[in-house]
């Protein structure tokens, strides 16, 4: 399937790029789900940004900062503090639970059968 993919991003970077892109705002949506929450900035600072193409590479960024940039990582990192709403490793939680059918759910998207 990887190899597949690879297929594909090489003759359509720009599909693969909107497929990863789908797939990455369903993660932040979930990602603003554990965000602590204490004013909303930190949850409202959540980006998901354009695809970018260098060379053979599709990647598209998620982060938190902005307003709350002073803070994001802090609250991100620190596993001690107490959080009313929301949890730390908010954005790296749901990535890691995300990873084992991430490229799955890329395929689907582009429509891509185990047996093509």
């Amino acid at each position: 399937m990887k190899a597949k993919l690879r297929k594909v991003a090489a003759k359509l970077p720009l599909r693969v790029g909107a497929a990863l892109y789908q797939e990455a705002q369903i993660e932040m949506t979930e990602s603003k789900r554990r965000v602590p929450v204490d004013t909303g900035v930190l949850r409202a600072s959540g980006l998901v940004d354009v695809p970018q193409s260098d060379g053979r590479n599709i990647t598209v960024t998620l982060s938190y900062g902005g307003a709350a940039e002073t803070y994001a990582i802090i609250i991100h990192e620190d596993l001690e503090m107490f959080h009313r709403v929301g949890q730390a490793k908010y954005l790296e939680s749901v990535l890691d639970e995300s990873r084992p059918y991430m490229l799955g759910r890329i395929a689907k998207r582009l429509h891509l059968d185990e047996e093509d």
